[in-house]
């Protein structure tokens, strides 16, 4: 599942200098101008609500939830969320270190006793919570793919984990990890004596009203259910059914704006925990200041957020709350990557930030860095070829073209001019900067087997930002290299 805040491409649309300038306009005419553009360019599809001291200031929803029968998206269509599962699961570890039966600081060995995890007399419930555990990913087991379709529980994951090699000590630094909160979900059935989704139901969705929210897998019959689609390179959309992972403690509920609504009142409130174990969950510990239990924080123009996201081939969510504000934003969409980018920009035009509206080259652009994800890099460069060209180009596909020439190593010779271009035209707030465009000319250079160019242009980035980090260390690996000579 994917994280939210972890940064996209599709994130630049709101840095783009070929938007249009926002009209200062109220937040609701300004969130409504946002949403509408984004459907009517077909980055989006799904519902939206935005909601202050929990009443709404804008709802809505756009496209199909399935586009073979033209059913269209409905404030109550069901949709998967992706990794905002991780923060239910966190509440529901959280509650049952309230009720004793847990403590923050207990081991797997003492909260899981009995299972063979990996450094499980190390690793405590808190590093699991905030992704300092170790853990990884246990997709990435060469045998999940073959073990995927018959996934139906956390014990039929457990042995994929068992055998993860973990990658670095336990508290030592943040790794995000989908086998973590698995085997939260396990510490949690262990502790409470339910399965996790008989828990969820009886401490989370009911007390919390949440009556259209529940754990299913794809293959289930699930009522108002949106299909995921995703951008197919020879035209058209295609649904993500051969693509979509189980559901577990990592992610994988289905559920709807509305309800989700309503869990953010019942967090608000008492009903699912205390205030001083609320506050606990979202005050980061661990190794990062953007990462607390459960749930990512950030400041946006002074405002505390705290929220998650989720997404897979078709599918991506955004659950984002500002507990001093008392505002929410909900973003559900059955695009893959439709709701990322339209979620961030609500936020900036909620609290009165400026925000920009795509154009279709943003959209075509954000089709083309989908095609880079799922491996059609073909399609992808004639995309970005097409809206780098001309007198007035597309600045962050000259840029992605010349990135994804250089990383797959393919024509890297076509990626100079491009980033010499980016270079001229780009703005000094660019994202991504010029810097970062002289160090991309760099490891052209060095493919190219031109090692003083590389260093020239390494050299420009640092002139541009002293602490570029890859360009210092690439100007240090080159010396190396040229020593060793």
């Amino acid at each position: 599942m994917k994280p939210f805040v972890i940064a996209t491409a599709l994130l630049a649309l709101s840095a783009t200098a070929t938007a249009d300038a926002a009209p200062a306009t109220a937040p609701r005419e300004a969130i409504q101008s946002l949403v509408e553009r984004h459907a009517a360019l077909d980055l989006f599809s799904g519902s939206v609500i935005v909601a202050r001291h929990g009443e709404i200031v804008f709802s809505g929803a756009y496209g199909e939830a399935n586009k073979d029968h033209r059913i269209p998206n409905r404030l109550d269509t069901s949709f998967n969320i992706g990794s905002i599962g991780k923060s239910v699961t966190a509440v529901a570890v959280m509650q049952l270190v309230e009720t004793g039966k847990l403590r923050l600081d207990d081991t797997l060995a003492k909260a899981l006793p009995g299972v063979p995890l990996p450094n499980s007399d190390r690793i405590t419930i808190q590093q699991l919570l905030n992704h300092s555990s170790g853990l990884g990913d246990y997709m990435e087991h060469a045998d999940y793919p073959r073990r995927m379709a018959g996934i139906r529980t956390i014990a039929d994951i457990l042995p994929l984990i068992q055998a993860e090699t973990p990658a670095f000590a336990a508290g030592e630094r943040f790794g995000y990890s989908n086998s973590g909160m698995v085997v939260l979900g396990a510490v949690i059935e262990h502790a409470s004596g339910l399965r996790y989704p008989d828990y969820l139901q009886r401490h989370v969705f009911g007390p919390a009203g949440m009556t259209a929210t529940r754990l299913a897998q794809e293959d289930e019959v699930l009522a108002h259910r949106a299909i995921g689609y995703l951008p197919d390179p020879d035209g058209g959309m295609r649904a993500n059914v051969r693509a979509i992972m189980p559901a577990s403690a990592d992610g994988g509920l289905h559920t709807t704006a509305p309800d989700l609504l309503r869990f953010d009142r019942a967090l608000t409130g008492n009903a699912l925990l205390s205030a001083d174990s609320r506050q606990r969950m979202f005050t980061p510990v661990g190794p990062v200041p953007f990462y607390a239990s459960g749930w990512f924080t950030k400041r946006v123009g002074g405002h505390l957020a705290v929220g998650h996201g989720g997404g897979a081939p078709g599918i991506n969510a955004e659950f984002r709350r500002y507990p001093d504000d008392d505002a929410t934003v909900i973003v559900l969409s059955n695009y893959d990557m439709g709701a990322t980018p339209l979620a961030e920009a609500i936020e900036q035009a909620l609290f009165g930030l400026p925000y920009t509206l795509p154009t279709r080259a943003d959209a075509d652009h954000a089709r083309a860095e989908q095609f880079v994800e799922q491996g059609h890099a073909t399609a992808a460069l004639a995309l970005f070829d097409r809206l780098g060209a001309g007198s007035s180009p597309h600045l962050p596909s000259l840029y992605a073209g010349a990135k994804l020439r250089i990383d797959g190593k393919t024509d890297v010779e076509k990626a100079l001019p491009a980033l010499a271009r980016y270079i001229t035209l780009a703005g000094d707030d660019a994202q991504p900067s010029r810097a970062d465009a002289w160090w991309r000319k760099g490891n052209a250079y060095e493919l190219l087997g031109k090692p003083a160019d590389a260093k020239a242009s390494y050299a420009q980035a640092l002139v541009l930002e002293p602490a570029h980090e890859q360009a210092r260390k690439a100007m240090a690996g080159l010396s190396v290299h040229q020593g060793g000579h």
